[in-house]
């Protein structure tokens, strides 16, 4: 008879024998085994290249499980070569020393002699006053060829008026002035233009009324005096009814201010004439 003492210990009351009860007992550790430890007979992973992956340890310790742990090994090994040989060839070519022959440093070396020499001479004074007297020439030749003006072209009709634009060279700046008899601030505007065609020999200035040309009668009366600026063919600038930003009165200074603050004339002031490049060409001399 069991006490409460013995259940709680676990004590065992009964021992006998049993062979089915102890085949029942060995078949559940079997089964318990064969569940902890995987079998051999797996079939491999074709990622692995048949190979399982091997962690250190195998719980196949037969023929096979020797022979899968040996495969591993050897595969790591060839793995961990073929690293070192890429470390290798990196520090092989991050330290190799490019080697030249003697005629190849002879030859850089009178290339550099050559380079200095070259430097020195453009250094000299005399070599920077000869690029200066170079320059004043080729200034000189080109401002004394270009094209000259110093009068008002009047525009007769439309055709003229796209001959004026279109058929002139691309350097040239055309300034063409829009104005009406009896509108205020067009008397004005033509005695200014005609005293900057003076100073400005280079610019051709040009004057047309709109009616002349067929634009309309609205701006005939309130569009002008107006100015039209072209180079190339292209419009720089269209100023209309000038009277709103000058006044009725105005001189040529005023109109000479307001086309070099809009981009259309040079600062005369800033531009050598002529007369002094020749002065500085012969003071060089």
């Amino acid at each position: 008879m069991s006490t409460l003492d013995d259940k709680l210990m676990g004590e065992k009351l009964h021992y006998y024998c049993s062979s089915s009860s102890e085949s029942e007992g060995e078949e559940d550790d079997d089964e318990e085994k064969s569940a902890t430890c995987p079998s051999t007979n797996t079939e491999a992973d074709p990622a692995t290249n048949g190979l399982s992956q091997w962690n250190g340890t195998s719980c196949n310790t037969g023929p096979k499980g020797v022979i899968k742990d040996y495969q591993r090994f050897k595969q790591l090994e060839r793995e961990r070569r073929e690293d070192q040989k890429l470390e290798l060839a990196a520090l092989a070519k991050k330290f190799s020393i490019t080697c030249r022959t003697t005629a190849e440093d002879d030859m850089a070396k009178s290339e550099e002699e050559k380079l200095e020499e070259e430097l020195a001479r453009l250094m000299d004074e005399s070599c920077i006053k000869e690029f200066v007297q170079q320059r004043m020439q080729e200034m000189l030749f080109k401002e004394t060829n270009r094209l000259r003006f110093g009068a008002v072209l009047a525009i007769k009709d439309c055709d003229h008026f796209l001959a004026a634009i279109d058929g002139e060279d691309k350097s040239v700046s055309v300034v063409i002035l829009l104005h009406e008899p009896n509108i205020a601030g067009c008397a004005s505007a033509i005695k200014a233009v005609e005293s900057l065609c003076k100073d400005y020999l280079h610019v051709k200035f040009c004057t047309v009324r709109p009616s002349l040309i067929s634009m309309s009668v609205n701006f005939k009366i309130s569009g002008v005096p107006a100015l039209l600026a072209y180079k190339a063919g292209q419009m720089m600038g269209n100023f209309v009814r000038l009277t709103n930003e000058l006044g009725d009165e105005f001189e040529a200074c005023d109109l000479e201010s307001y086309l070099i603050e809009h981009g259309i004339l040079q600062d005369r002031n800033l531009v050598p004439s002529v007369a002094q490049l020749v002065h500085d060409s012969s003071d060089e001399d």
